[in-house]
C-alpha cells in the first residue's frame, strides 16, 4: 500500500497588520486614563458631536430626513402590493 503524504493547503496572501489608531496632537482627551468626554455620534455620518445634538450639520440633517422618509415609504410598499393583488383577484372573480 502506498502511503499518501497529504499536505495542508497553503494559505495565500500576507497577514494583515493591525491598524493603530492615534489621536492628532491637541485632540480632546482626559490624559493617560483613556477616559473620553461625554459625546454622541452623528446619526448620518458618525462624527463625534456634543450630547445635546443628533446630527453634526444642516447637510447631515437633510440627508437623515430624506433617508428616514424613504425608509418609511419602503415599509408601506408591501402593504400596497398586497392590496393591489387582492383588488385584482376580486375583479377577476367577480367579473365572470
Amino acid at each position: 500500500m502506498a502511503s499518501s503524504n497529504k499536505k495542508s493547503p497553503k494559505k495565500s496572501g500576507k497577514k494583515k497588520k493591525p491598524v493603530m489608531i492615534s489621536r492628532p496632537p491637541g485632540s480632546e482627551d482626559d490624559g493617560p486614563t483613556g477616559v473620553v468626554k461625554d459625546h454622541k455620534h452623528c446619526f448620518n455620518c458618525g462624527v463625534s458631536i456634543t450630547p445635546d445634538k443628533d446630527v453634526c450639520s444642516n447637510k447631515c440633517q437633510a440627508e437623515w430626513d430624506r433617508m428616514m422618509k424613504r425608509k418609511k415609504m419602503m415599509t408601506y410598499i408591501p402593504y400596497i402590493g398586497i392590496g393591489l393583488v387582492i383588488l385584482f383577484y376580486m375583479l377577476v372573480i367577480y367579473s365572470q
